[in-house]
Order: C-alpha cells, then structure tokens, then sequence
C-alpha cells in the first residue's frame, strides 16, 4: 500500500535475499487478521501479527478503536481454546495452591460472565508471580470428556495432561480485536482504492465488547459487500471523515449508513493522541517481538492503569524493531497504548484499574491517522456506543 492510491507488495525470500515487486491495482482489499500476536498468549495463529492495520496506517488509513481488545478466559498454557461450555459442564477454577477462588469474587463462580472470569484468573496469576491458573474438569469423568469436548480432549492430552485425572493449567488469552482499520459497511477505508475486511477492519458493530460468532457474520457480510465495491467499474470513493469543526456536519460514509447522522460532530482529540508522535518513527533501543510482547501483557492486557500506560507509551518511543515481526508489534503497541491512555474510563473489553466507571462524555469512537497524514480527532455522537457490559456477556 503506497501514498493515497492502492498497490499490493509480493515478497519472495531466496537464501540471502528478500526481493519485493510493487504492482498497481485500481483496488487493494486488506485481509490479514488479527493482532492477537501483540501479547504473550492468544487464541490467534502466529500469522496474526496486525500487519493490514499498520500497513494501512503507514499508508494514511484511519484506524479506530484500537483500544478495545477482548480476552478469552480459558486458554491452555501452551495453546489452545478451551470453550466456556467446559465451565458449563461444572469445571472449576483453582489457583496454585488447589484452592477454588471464583466464588470469592462472584456468586456465579465459573459461570460468571467472560470479562469477568478473565479479569479474575489474570488477577490470582499477577497474586502467583504469573503462574496459570489451573482448570479441574476431573469431577465430570473420561466418558463425558471424550464425547462432549473430543477436539479439547485431543488438544489438552496433546500437551501431556490427562485431564480425566489432575486439572490442566489455562491462561487468558487475546482473542478478538474490535479495533482495527476504520471502514465503513462496504470495506471502505479512508484511502481511496484501499478497502479492509474481518478482523483487519473496524466497521463499528462489535462497540467495545464483541459477542461471540457475531464477528463471523460481519466477516461475511462485509466480506461480500466489499467485493462488490471493488469489482464495479467505477473507482470507489473513500471512506472520508471531515478534519474540521467546521465541516464536521457535512455528510460522510459512516459505518453503519451512507451518510452521517446529522448529530454527528468532532471534538479535539486528548492531548495523548494529539502529540504523540508518528508510530512509525524508531528510537534507539533495539526490541525484539518477544519484549513487545511481555511488555504488552503487563501493561496492555487485561486491566489497565495511567501510570503503567505512560511508562510503556515512554519505552516504546526509543524503541526500535529487532525482527521481522517486531516491525509491526511495535507501531501497532504504540498506537494501542495511545489508544488506550486517552480512553479515561473503563467500557466493554478496556478496563481501567484507575478509572472503572463508564463516562458517557467519552461514549465516541476514536480514529487516529499519521500526524504527517491528518491530526487525529474524536468523532462523537448522541447515539450510544454500541457496547456489551462485562455483567452481559455470556458467549
């Protein structure tokens, strides 16, 4: 993706060498996952490194909501999914020493809503110096183990565990970003010929906190009206939000509607996104994918506090890329950070240790682009951010 048109790099790597061949096209679509590889666990696959939603930055895309990223409760220590239906079945939760917790922090115990599981296990693993959690599902039998969860049962005895007879050690893990490039409900971005789907995109339906499966629905409907935007012969126009109060009420190609609701005006951006500088820009202390990724999870993970937030958003501006894949985690840590030190509030899958009440001043969407590009701005609406409380999700 190169300047304001669209073009698709193919990299072919020999021996010794990477070699990049540029070639034009009236249309780019950007369909390249997640970003769940910006933590030290996740459900993703290691592909999922956010390289559409920086490569679309680099370009002078919008990008919102970055802030948002959803945490699966239950994860095994060395991969893979194990599903809340497991819990459903009566599995507990017990921490290092054998010891049930979950009742301690909410009567519904292990049926307690996603968020707040996930929440929890982080908290007892911050209270066991990082060490998982363990998962019993001893009390439910081989028989019923092996017929209800043959795939878990296949993944759990894969890492050595029999989980008939001892409890298997499980984590949060990232697991749905809801943030991403800004399009609106064809794919458009704000880049003309550069188009975004799935989960590289941030069409606005998710709000702060995905229900499960409804991003399979968005991935397929968004998926099929974008290929007929791209496939008519006109050149399609681009997403384009005002950069101005003053223009801020004119019609725009809104996430949900072909022109902006008449309410629709723009705010100055916080002062963290305002000045933070290009997320593209390196410094000089060499940061391999893996220290992205620690440093992620203490600070960018589950709960969130300003003071921990400002010392990563510091750490990471004299950060340079030590690898192939850090050259992606690390504007896309930036940008998340920014992200998530403006959001002064705790709303859906973003939990602020030092501000947990929603704010209904801050019930926007933000969208940041390239300082060299467009200043970023605030979007605000009279209508509710679309967002699941954690006390509301089940799935």
């Amino acid at each position: 993706v190169v300047e304001s048109r669209a073009a698709w790099q193919r990299g072919a790597r020999d021996a010794a060498d990477v070699v990049a061949e540029e070639i034009a096209a009236d249309a780019v679509v950007l369909a390249t996952g997640g970003s769940g590889r910006l933590y030290r666990h996740t459900t993703n696959p290691p592909v999922s490194t956010g390289d559409g939603v920086v490569r679309a930055y680099e370009a002078g895309a919008a990008l919102a909501d970055l802030e948002f990223v959803q945490f699966h409760p239950t994860v095994l220590a060395g991969g893979g999914l194990v599903s809340e239906a497991v819990r459903g079945e009566g599995a507990t939760l017990l921490d290092a020493s054998g010891r049930r917790f979950m009742l301690d922090l909410d009567p519904r115990g292990e049926l307690a809503p996603r968020d707040i599981v996930a929440r929890a296990i982080a908290r007892q693993m911050r209270l066991q110096d990082g060490r998982p959690v363990l998962l019993d599902a001893t009390m439910l039998g081989a028989s019923v183990l092996r017929s209800r969860f043959p795939t878990i049962d296949a993944l759990v005895r894969a890492t050595g565990v029999d989980w008939t007879q001892s409890p298997v050690p499980v984590t949060p893990a990232a697991h749905y970003a809801m943030g991403g490039v800004l399009t609106d409900m064809d794919g458009r971005t704000t880049l003309p010929g550069l188009f975004a789907v799935g989960e590289t995109s941030s069409t606005g339906v998710h709000g702060a906190n995905r229900l499960a499966s409804n991003s399979l629905l968005e991935a397929v409907v968004v998926g099929w009206r974008a290929g007929d935007a791209v496939s008519r012969p006109h050149d399609p126009p681009a997403l384009a939000p005002s950069t101005t109060q003053e223009s801020a009420r004119e019609p725009l190609t809104s996430t949900i509607q072909e022109s902006a609701p008449s309410d629709l005006t723009a705010t100055p951006v916080p002062l963290e996104l305002a000045n933070a500088p290009d997320a593209l820009q390196n410094g000089g202390r060499s940061w391999s994918s893996s220290d992205i990724r620690d440093r992620a999870w203490q600070s960018l993970g589950l709960e969130r506090e300003g003071a921990s937030l400002a010392a990563l958003a510091q750490e990471l501006a004299d950060a340079r890329p030590a690898d192939e894949e850090a050259r992606s985690l690390l504007p896309l840590a930036r940008l998340t950070c920014a992200a998530a030190l403006a959001r002064t509030e705790s709303r859906g899958a973003h939990a602020r240790t030092d501000y947990p009440q929603l704010d209904s001043a801050q019930r926007v969407r933000r969208v940041v682009v390239r300082p060299a590009t467009q200043s970023p701005e605030l979007w605000r609406s009279t209508e509710p951010m679309a967002t699941t409380e954690p006390s509301e999700v089940h799935a």
